[in-house]
C-alpha cells in the first residue's frame, strides 16, 4: 500500500510511492570486514526506483533502535526485464545494523520507499567522476549504472576509506567499465591518501574539467575539501548529503542543513523532501565562514 505521498520533489504520481511495505531478504552477505550488502525483493517499490533516491528501514522489531535508518540504495535488481528487488551496502556500526547482518534469505523487513529526489545529469554529458568516502560509496553503483545507461562510457570513481577493512571491493563500487581509483589515510588499500588526491590526478590528466558531471557522497569533512577544491575552478557537483532522520518524508523536520540562496542568504532544508541530492556549492556546513550570516526558515 502506498503511504500518503507528501510534496517532495521528483515525486509526482502515487506509481512512484513512496511505498511502506515488508520487503523478503533475498541475500545478506559480507564483502568486507565491517560492509554488507542486503538484497531485498520488492516489486513494488523497485520500479519506482531512480538513481540518488533512499530508503527508510526499520532494522529491529525492538524498539532499539525506534526509528528508523535511512540507507542509500544501492542498485536495482532485474529479472526478465522487469525490476523485482534492490539492495543496500551498509556498515554494521550499531544495534540495528547488527540486527541487519543478522537477516536470512526469507525473513522480511519493513521499509518505506523510495524517497528524496534523484541525480540530475545534464543531456550531452559525456565523462563523469564520482566521489566517495566511506560508506558514502552506497549509492555509487546504481549512479553509474544510471550514466552508462545514457551513454556515458568514460566514468571514474574517486573511493576513499580509512583503511582496507573500510574498503570494499571494486566490484561492488562501481560496475564493469568504471575506473576505480582507491585512497586509504594509511594507505592499507589503494594509495595512501584522500579522495581529493584522486581528483587533483585526474585534473592533471586532463581527465575533470567544466562540463563533466560530477556527484559525490560522504561525510562533511570530504564535502568540504571537495567543495574547496573544485570551487575555485568552477566545476559543479552534486551531493548526496546524510543526515539523521526520524521519519524521511518531511513531517518530523529533524534533518535540517543549510544552503545559500541566489541571494546570498541562508536557508533551512530539509535532507529527505529537499534532497537528499543538493549542489555542493550551495551547502553551508558547521565551521564555514558564512556560516554567520542570518538563516531564514524553510518556505
Amino acid at each position: 500500500m502506498a503511504a500518503a505521498t507528501p510534496s517532495a520533489p521528483g515525486v509526482a504520481d502515487p506509481a512512484r510511492g513512496p511505498f511502506c511495505l515488508e520487503a523478503e531478504v533475498l541475500e545478506n552477505r559480507r564483502i568486507a570486514p565491517l560492509s554488507w550488502i542486503l538484497k531485498l525483493h520488492a516489486p513494488q517499490l523497485a520500479p519506482a526506483i531512480r538513481a540518488g533516491q533512499f530508503v527508510n528501514i526499520h532494522t529491529s522489531p525492538s524498539i532499539v533502535p525506534l526509528l528508523r535508518r535511512p540507507m542509500s540504495i544501492h542498485r536495482v535488481i532485474h529479472s526478465g526485464g522487469s525490476a523485482h528487488g534492490f539492495c543496500v551496502l551498509y556498515d554494521v556500526v550499531g544495534p540495528g545494523t547488527r540486527h541487519l547482518s543478522l537477516l536470512k534469505p526469507g525473513q522480511r523487513l519493513d521499509v518505506l520507499g523510495p524517497l528524496g529526489n534523484e541525480v540530475t545529469v545534464p543531456a550531452g554529458t559525456r565523462r563523469a567522476v564520482l566521489v566517495a568516502g566511506g560508506v558514502g560509496v552506497g549509492p555509487i553503483k546504481i549512479v553509474a549504472e544510471h550514466l552508462q545507461e545514457r551513454g556515458v562510457r568514460d566514468i571514474t570513481v574517486c573511493y576513499g576509506g580509512r583503511d582496507a577493512d573500510h574498503i570494499v571491493p571494486s566490484e561492488e563500487a562501481a560496475p564493469h567499465g568504471c575506473r576505480v581509483m582507491v585512497t586509504t589515510d594509511d594507505g592499507s588499500a589503494g594509495r595512501k591518501g584522500r579522495v581529493t588526491d584522486s581528483l587533483r590526478e585526474l585534473m592533471a590528466q586532463g581527465r575533470l574539467a567544466r562540463g563533466d558531471y560530477l556527484f559525490a557522497c560522504g561525510p562533511v569533512p570530504m564535502f568540504r575539501a571537495v567543495r574547496d577544491l573544485l570551487g575555485p575552478l568552477g566545476i559543479e557537483c552534486e551531493a548526496a548529503t546524510e543526515e539523521y532522520m526520524g521519519c524521511g518524508f518531511g513531517v518530523c523536520n529533524g534533518c535540517p542543513l543549510r544552503q545559500r540562496q541566489p541571494d546570498g542568504t541562508l536557508a533551512y532544508r530539509l535532507c529527505c523532501t529537499d534532497g537528499c541530492i543538493f549542489p555542493l556549492s550551495t551547502l553551508v556546513f558547521d565551521g564555514d565562514e558564512a556560516a554567520s550570516q542570518p538563516v531564514g526558515c524553510r518556505p
